[in-house]
């Protein structure tokens, strides 16, 4: 059966932790190989993201690999949603995996039984495990790797960042505190973390989201107004209650993402390069995990 990475559950705790350690064990992320030599990856943004594409088509390229590209115009999502078991069918005469991303839903939406190449999910409304794997190596780094030391502050709205980092919780030992704008719905981000059988607390403020954390979250912004997007930036004064040594990471595109103040943007304080850096090994990871044991017979 082919391997899927949709969320972090298809991972489970054992593969989560080789693929950041592999991850973290290339020397060069930018370093090039022929893994991905004659096969072809398919995207399917059904929403644009420069930031996605790029990180996702410099790791197929990077590793020898050919794209297809398909935006989200097209009539595609219509299609596949409505002839699953065709498309899919159509679709693996031509390309030897599949990345999606703004799909929600993705994990229950895919029927496995007809998916005959691996999918990742390169980012959606409830899931982005190639993020979030990435982000759990830079904790690594800067906690000595001794994740239980790793203090974890999110403000912002809900995004697939966020569900993955609460899902994150089940195999990765850091203490995460959520704060939500108003109007989000928080009661669902609540009963997602008893699903996953794990502790986060939820606070009201930017203030009480960052006291005490190590590594603060500049997550996504959208639904603010102008008014509530001063009160929730990332300035001086805020991580003034966060840990001394604090990093600050975005938990989306930097334009879509609660504003951090340029001076801390470009500080040492700043992971935004380093979260980049990582993602682009993940996702060379995530290749290498999903097709060793694709392989088909010839």
């Amino acid at each position: 059966m082919p391997r899927h990475v949709l969320t972090l559950n298809d991972l489970g705790e054992e593969g989560s932790w080789l693929l950041v350690q592999q991850a973290r064990g290339i020397p060069d992320a930018k370093s090039r190989t022929d893994f991905m030599t004659e096969r072809t990856a398919v995207l399917l943004f059904a929403q644009d993201s420069f930031a996605e594409r790029l990180c996702v088509s410099a790791a197929v390229r990077q590793m020898g690999g050919s794209l297809v590209f398909q935006g989200a115009t097209g009539g595609w999502k219509s299609e596949v949603e409505r002839y699953q078991r065709q498309m899919l069918a159509v679709i693996d005469y031509f390309v030897d995996c599949m990345y999606v991303y703004g799909i929600p839903g993705l994990a229950t939406s895919v029927d496995r039984d007809l998916v005959q190449f691996p999918i990742i999910n390169a980012g959606s409304p409830d899931a982005h495990p190639a993020h979030v794997l990435a982000d759990v190596a830079c904790m690594l780094r800067y906690t000595r790797d001794d994740l239980k030391k790793a203090r974890v502050g999110w403000l912002g709205c809900t995004n697939g960042t966020l569900f993955s980092l609460i899902e994150a919780l089940r195999y990765f030992p850091f203490s995460l505190q959520v704060a939500l704008p108003p109007l989000e719905d928080r009661p669902t981000l609540e009963t997602y973390a008893r699903h996953c059988g794990v502790k986060v607390d939820f606070v009201d403020t930017p203030q009480q989201a960052v006291e005490g954390c190590n590594f603060v979250y500049a997550g996504c912004r959208s639904g603010l107004d102008d008014e509530l997007a001063q009160q929730w930036k990332v300035d001086d004064a805020l991580l003034s209650h966060a840990d001394q040594k604090a990093r600050v990471l975005l938990g989306t595109s930097p334009m879509q993402a609660i504003e951090v103040a340029s001076d801390i943007l470009a500080s040492p304080a700043s992971l935004l390069l380093l979260q980049s850096e990582n993602r682009l090994r993940v996702h060379k990871r995530l290749l290498h995990w999903v097709f060793l044991e694709n392989e088909r017979a010839i």
